[in-house]
């Protein structure tokens, strides 16, 4: 892989950590202290990061990961990969599965994408209460899941840097092999 495709690779990867570390933090806040004024921009940076993560797995499938590991892990990490942008993908879906069956519509920044689903007294009216509970109980598991791989994806990263002594992480900071 080229030099510049190097570096798009490390700006994608960590734009899509930013605002999946912002998403994480808005839903726990939206969630725990019940405050939903972030709710219009969770959903919009759900959006981003929708668009942004079909990018990177098309990007995967022409360019699959090169591991500095030893050949035995090398399919492991790979999986391992998969499995965080499944999970993400997952995520995402059931976010909209929410949403969208919820009747509260999907927005880009203003932008509507999903009609709200309105009713004769302009009340929010669920187009299906019962798919929309499922959505946020997945989108909740999954957000679990999620922080729990990332947890893992972060440690594995300082191992390589304070224990392993490579460059993987200095390379993904930086690009300097």
């Amino acid at each position: 892989m080229d030099r510049d495709s190097q570096s798009s690779h490390r700006a994608l990867h960590w734009i899509m950590a930013v605002l999946v570390f912002a998403l994480l933090c808005s839903g726990y806040y939206m969630t725990y202290v019940s405050d939903y004024t972030l709710y219009h921009w969770h959903k919009s940076l759900g959006v981003v990061v929708a668009g942004l993560l079909l990018v990177r797995i098309s990007l995967r499938l022409v360019r699959p990961w090169r591991s500095s590991l030893k050949r035995r892990w090398e399919v492991s990490v790979s999986l391992y990969h998969w499995l965080l942008l499944t999970v993400l993908l997952v995520m995402l879906l059931s976010g909209l599965n929410y949403s969208g069956f919820g009747g509260y519509g999907i927005t880009l920044f203003g932008l509507e994408l999903l009609a709200v689903n309105l009713g004769p007294g302009n009340e929010i009216v669920p187009i299906s209460a019962g798919l929309s509970a499922i959505g946020q109980q997945v989108h909740v598991t999954t957000g679990y899941l999620l922080l729990l791989l990332l947890a893992i994806h972060i440690g594995a990263a300082l191992k390589h840097h304070f224990i392993d002594r490579d460059n993987t992480l200095v390379f993904m900071l930086s690009g300097r092999q």
